[in-house]
């Protein structure tokens, strides 16, 4: 009997220990489930569109270091162009994809020495490079990362412009510029 009495009372006391608990249904697991399930492909969902706009943009940022380097090296020595009506510092390139600049690396400049020293620096699309090189030396590519598809410079009086066109993985940027070189004058 003593058996029997202590299993009635620790079923009694389980009884009442359970007795204001509520257990979770099925369906109440499945809406928790599918509620946790949607907070998290939405945060998923964020995550994979913040890394495709990391990605393009960090290629257009590629591009654009690239490009502007290629463009000030450009506008650098065109500024250093120097000529006249005769010898123009760049001789027009006709709307091509190649740019020759005359730059007379003499210090200082005299009407004596206008016509020595004298270096062509040339600018040309090859491929999907950018090549320059001086008075025919070897070409070295100004935007090695990046692959230009598209290079053009136009000379209207004394205002080259141009534009430069590069790919690099899925994006495309153009970049355009102006330069004046200088021109010559001696008293």
């Amino acid at each position: 009997m003593d058996i029997s009495r202590s299993k009635s009372r620790f079923i009694g006391n389980m009884t009442k220990l359970f007795k204001n608990q509520k257990a979770l249904t099925m369906v109440e697991v499945i809406i928790a489930t599918l509620l946790i399930s949607l907070i998290f492909l939405a945060v998923s969902s964020l995550h994979v569109a913040s890394q495709k706009f990391y990605i393009t943009s960090s290629q257009k940022v590629m591009i654009g270091y690239e490009v502007q380097y290629a463009i000030q090296h450009i506008y650098k020595n065109a500024m250093m162009g120097i000529g006249d009506i005769n010898s123009p510092a760049i001789p027009d390139p006709g709307g091509g994809d190649t740019l020759t600049i005359r730059i007379n690396e003499n210090n200082p400049l005299t009407a004596a020495n206008y016509n020595t020293n004298v270096k062509i620096y040339r600018y040309r699309k090859n491929g999907n490079a950018l090549e320059f090189d001086i008075d025919g030396a070897d070409p070295e590519s100004l935007i090695p990362k990046v692959a230009v598809t598209d290079v053009n410079f136009t000379q209207a009086g004394n205002t080259l412009t141009g534009s430069i066109t590069a790919t690099y993985g899925t994006q495309s940027l153009t970049f355009y510029f102006a330069c004046y070189p200088r021109l010559a004058s001696f008293n």
